[in-house]
């Protein structure tokens, strides 16, 4: 339950086995390949070109062709996803993820290359998106035309008469319609009007062919719009015309879409591809952290102690002795570089969540989630407090835990989640609440034992501030900084101890015998803490340091302050869990069995709701804030091995993350 122990280790191998090893140490996925052109090690020969890396040109034009391929499939996997038959969100998270050995995936993705299922999904899209265009086209023209089906003759045919011409088009309508007026009042002018609307008239104008210039004008002045249609036929035909098209076009649609919805087949090969050409990315792009020579290639990196006799059969299984291997210890210089991994019992691995959320600690660090997964569980039950929020908290994520087919990351947030659950549900049983119900067994009330829960609230908040000022001096010891691990790390964990003996005995009756021993510990650390800075400064001045680091302890007041809010909040949940009751509670007995037991309901999950996000936040804070803060530094890097891409595909294979 720690860190896990690193070592370094140093491939060196032929050219032509490269590809292979890469391959090999990706289904592994043991090994993190760090850059060795920034190892300062290895810039001097970078620098001199002794060496170089062994990914040439071709090979960076290779990889920026993959990359135009991964862009491509992931385009069609998003283009073609929305066309898939919807599932119901409960069927959708039982159903088993696309899985393959890692293995297959490779043989599978060299063999059935994309480029042959691209073309025919692009062009059944664009016979969908084609057919799609000429309906709205078409729809356009209906809409366009419609008002003019009853129309009997085409401004075609009106332009072939030799004595008398003729207009279509529209003027506007008006509330005194005096452009209609005027219009039909003239002379010259014969109209027949073919619709009517809101908002204009349509008209066939007739006139005789000398007056064309004059009456353009006097049309133009009221407002003519002259109908845009060139066609032979009639509205009407052309209509009727449009309207088969569209009954075809969305014939073609239909088909179509049916043939995409049943496309998920080519949709799971192309995420099969997209993996593949994930994966087969992953080793290209590995190959720039490399050094070459003409015929040899170096590669260093990480490795957990713990996976080193695996990596070494496995290489000598399927390189003999064609792969020279070594491996070393990390050093003191390396500490900063080394990746971190994470190794817990299955009941603390849930909490690295809180722990990474705020940092991995660094190599040199101890891991804080043993500690961190028992004073977390305490703070999140103690400020949600209640058997039934508890339980259903817990039987939600057991039931989905066990119910659906959940991602890595997903799972480890629930079985987070189902601990906390009953955590809430054991301090429940100790408030005595349910559902805001007091019950008769209550250990601690929380309507009359009110101080005895700041009292318990503190306590937690004095062991949390010890343990992290023990931590912190343990770190320092590790460190070899004696000074520091007893100023800022035993002294106050004495100093401390010796003011709660002190309090204990003057509060306590028959217990004054700790008064005289808590006041000495207390002031004998304070001096020593005086002592040790003047000492390590080697002058007087040090005197201000060790008086600046007493006025701390204003600090660890602040700290114990803080915790009050595990009674605060587990307080205010249960009166407000109360007071919904007492809300439902005024309804008559039949409204309290129908709108009341919704209400119930309702009111009931928005407080735990609220509850659960007030313990989740405040409790990060408590061990971010009270705890980190006196011991932790953190800013560690993750490990990151060489390893197959699990971005659509579960990689069923013997590696271990």
């Amino acid at each position: 339950m720690a860190v896990s122990q690193m070592q370094k280790l140093s491939l060196i191998l032929a050219k032509d086995d490269l590809d292979s090893l890469l391959l090999a140490l990706q289904a592994e996925a043991k090994v993190q390949i760090y850059d060795l052109s920034e190892n300062e090690e290895w810039q001097a020969a970078f620098e001199a070109s002794t060496l170089s890396q062994p990914l040439t040109e071709d090979n960076r034009q290779a990889l920026v062709e993959l990359q135009k391929r991964q862009e491509q499939v992931e385009k069609m996997i998003q283009t073609l996803e929305p066309y898939m038959p919807e599932k119901k969100a409960m069927q959708a998270l039982k159903e088993e993820p696309l899985s393959l050995s890692f293995d297959d995936l490779q043989a599978h993705g060299m063999i059935r290359d994309e480029e042959l299922l691209l073309t025919k999904l692009k062009r059944q899209l664009r016979v969908l998106d084609k057919a799609r265009q000429k309906i709205a086209d078409a729809k356009g023209e209906i809409e366009r035309l419609e008002k003019w089906r009853p129309l009997e003759v085409t401004p075609t045919a009106l332009a072939r008469f030799h004595y008398v011409h003729g207009l279509i088009g529209t003027i506007p309508n008006s509330d005194t319609d005096v452009v209609r007026s005027s219009l039909k009042a003239h002379p010259e002018l014969e109209l027949e009007e073919v619709f009517t609307s809101e908002t204009e008239h349509g008209y066939v104008i007739l006139y005789r062919s000398g007056d064309r210039m004059a009456v353009q004008e006097l049309l133009e002045e009221h407002g003519f719009k002259e109908l845009d249609y060139e066609g032979e036929q009639l509205p009407a035909a052309y209509l009727d015309q449009l309207e088969g098209k569209i009954k075809e076009q969305e014939a073609v649609v239909a088909s179509t879409l049916a043939d995409l919805q049943n496309s998920q087949k080519e949709l799971d090969q192309l995420k099969y591809q997209m993996d593949y050409l994930l994966s087969l990315g992953a080793r290209e792009e590995a190959k720039s952290l490399l050094a070459s020579t003409q015929s040899l290639v170096a590669l260093e990196g990480w490795i957990e102690k713990s996976q080193v006799t695996s990596l070494r059969d496995f290489l000598q299984q399927d390189f003999g002795s064609r792969v020279l291997l070594e491996i070393r210890d990390v050093t003191e210089k390396d500490w900063d570089d080394v990746p971190i991994q994470l190794r817990n019992s299955a009941l603390v691995e849930p909490f690295e969540l809180v722990t990474e959320m705020y940092a991995l600690p660094k190599y040199y660090e101890k891991d804080p989630t043993p500690i961190v997964s028992l004073f977390y569980f305490v703070f999140f039950g103690m400020m949600v407090a209640d058997i039934g929020y508890g339980l259903l908290l817990t039987l939600a994520t057991g039931f989905a835990l066990k119910t659906f087919k959940l991602k890595t990351g997903t799972a480890k947030n629930l079985r987070f989640f189902s601990l906390l659950g009953i955590s809430v549900a054991l301090w429940g049983v100790v408030y005595g609440s349910f559902f805001g119900f007091e019950m008769p067994f209550a250990l601690i009330s929380t309507t009359s034992n009110a101080m005895t829960i700041l009292i318990l609230s503190v306590v937690f908040g004095f062991i949390t501030v010890l343990v992290g000022l023990f931590l912190g001096g343990m770190k320092n010891v590790r460190l070899k900084d004696y000074t520091e691990a007893y100023n800022a790390g035993f002294a106050w964990v004495l100093i401390l101890l010796g003011l709660m003996l002190l309090a204990v005995g003057n509060i306590l009756p028959g217990m004054s015998f700790l008064v005289p021993i808590g006041k000495w510990l207390a002031i004998l650390n304070a001096i020593g803490i005086l002592v040790v800075s003047i000492v390590s400064a080697k002058k007087l001045s040090g005197l201000a340091s060790g008086l600046f680091n007493l006025y701390n302890v204003s600090g660890y007041v602040g700290d114990l302050v803080s915790f009050t809010r595990l009674m605060a909040l587990g307080l205010s949940g249960a009166s407000i869990g109360s007071a919904f009751n007492l809300i439902v509670n005024l309804f008559p007995p039949l409204g309290r069995f129908t709108v009341g037991l919704v209400l119930f309901i309702v009111l009931h999950a928005i407080n735990m709701f609220l509850s659960f996000l007030s313990g989740y936040v405040h409790g990060a804070r408590l061990i971010f804030v009270e705890f980190f803060g006196k011991f932790y530094e953190g800013g560690g890097k993750p490990f990151r091995p060489l390893k197959p891409s699990e971005r659509y595909i579960k990689t069923k294979n013997k590696y271990y993350l």
